[in-house]
């Protein structure tokens, strides 16, 4: 194997070609950039798009990523984008992600780090755009693991440097399971993904031990190809028996004389609302007829079962549930009302350690290059009509509980009940 490089930090350009700069630097405690070079890492390439699986291949492609070699199911995972149901669903997760806005918290009370929360908030959509998440928690969700590169660019000012998360494309990455790292394949060769160090942002939202063991791919790779071949399948299925075919009786010796030609002539373009002459002689060997042969198996079903357990098994893996989709077979509204829920409660999840990655990955690293008091990322919660109607109902139901306990002369402690129930207080004024 071979050995891992990290680019070791350097100060920034703008600070040793401007004096006034590096001294504005030290005044303020500024850190070196984590990661200054005007050319940054470049991934070492890839194989371009996947066209043609067999169920073979992708069976090697899963046993690779099992491994912790992701090449061949990083493109997998683009290819799996085209299934309409891997789409569908790949999109309600990341959209019910996406649109939860990210909040930049400051760590304390005091001014400094207020200050620091609220200009980084204002630099936020620039230093970690809504597009350059989104491939890092899709990766996250194909892979199990999404990976980013922070690029730290001088300002316009040349003053100090401004970083920018940069997805790094995993077909590029590889789990070495001896150091419990991923390794970037670079053009300059391999190096190695420390998280936290300013220079990458690993988001493995599922494990840490190992997170690619959690992609989906892992589940729905030999699926897609499945439905892929069932849509063939059905397709050719459709032309050979939804085309019914006319046999046409006639008289014996009757097929080379004028009027069985005549005859044969007046089918062969048969279409809606068309007459054709059916001579009749006493015996039915002697007379003219039509039958339409229809095929009256069942094997269409094949079809659709496979459709419908490869979106099941699609759905179940990206949403967490099925329920939703089966509404219309179940037929009752608690049932998609569950379905719901719990596809909320895996993108809370997903939320949830989205802000606990930036927060240590990223905001942290630019905090210690600024001098500033470090920031907290969270997801604002989201929350559904509903279930805000229910939260306001056993809020009002807790207060009048406490009104009545008060009123039968039971010391209560209304503070500790507030904080129990999450009811937001104005905090009190400073002396």
């Amino acid at each position: 194997m071979a050995s891992a490089t990290t680019a070791t930090p350097s100060p920034s350009p703008a600070d040793v070609d401007n004096p006034l700069s590096l001294l504005y630097s030290w005044l303020r405690g500024l850190a070196p950039a984590p990661e200054t070079d005007a050319q940054p890492q470049v991934p070492a390439g890839d194989l371009g798009p996947l066209t043609r699986e067999t169920v073979a291949s992708i069976r090697r492609t899963i046993d690779d990523h099992d491994r912790g070699d992701f090449l061949r199911s990083a493109l997998l995972a683009d290819l799996l984008r085209r299934d309409g149901d891997v789409f569908g669903a790949l999109q309600q997760r990341l959209t019910r992600l996406g649109a939860s806005p990210l909040q930049v918290l400051p760590t304390g009370p005091d001014a400094a780090s207020i200050e620091a929360a609220a200009a980084l908030a204002a630099e936020w959509d620039h230093i970690a755009s809504p597009e350059a998440l989104a491939d890092i928690t899709g990766d996250a969700v194909v892979l199990g693991v999404g990976v980013a590169q922070i690029l730290w660019r001088p300002d316009t000012d040349g003053r100090w440097l401004v970083p920018e998360v940069d997805p790094w494309p995993m077909s590029c990455v590889r789990w070495d399971p001896n150091q419990r790292r991923l390794i970037a394949a670079t053009v300059s060769g391999p190096v190695t993904i420390t998280p936290g160090d300013g220079q990458w942002i690993v988001f493995g939202p599922r494990s840490r031990r190992a997170p690619h063991l959690w992609g989906a791919v892992r589940c729905i790779g030999e699926w897609y190809l499945r439905q892929q071949h069932a849509d063939a399948d059905a397709s050719k299925h459709a032309e050979v028996h939804g085309m019914p075919v006319w046999k046409a009786y006639l008289p014996s010796g009757a097929r080379e004389t004028v009027d069985g030609k005549k005859f044969a002539a007046s089918i062969r373009g048969i279409g809606r609302n068309a007459v054709v002459p059916l001579p009749r002689g006493r015996e039915e060997s002697e007379s003219y007829d039509l039958e339409l042969a229809q095929a009256q198996a069942d094997a269409y079903k094949i079809f659709e079962y496979l459709t419908q357990r490869g979106g099941r098994v699609v759905r179940l893996a990206l949403l967490g549930q099925d329920l939703t989709s089966a509404n219309n077979q179940v037929g009752t509204n608690a049932s998609s009302s569950t379905g719901r829920q719990v596809t909320a409660d895996v993108v809370a999840a997903d939320a949830r350690a989205l802000g606990a990655c930036l927060t240590s990955q990223l905001a942290a690293p630019i905090a210690r290059y600024r001098g500033t008091p470090a920031s907290r990322v969270a997801h604002e919660e989201r929350i559904e009509p509903a279930e805000a109607k229910a939260r306001a109902e056993a809020l009002k139901a807790s207060a009048e509980a406490l009104r009545a306990w008060k009123d039968l002369g039971v010391e209560v402690d209304a503070d500790a009940a507030a904080d129990a129930a999450r009811v937001p207080r104005r905090k009190p004024a400073a002396p």
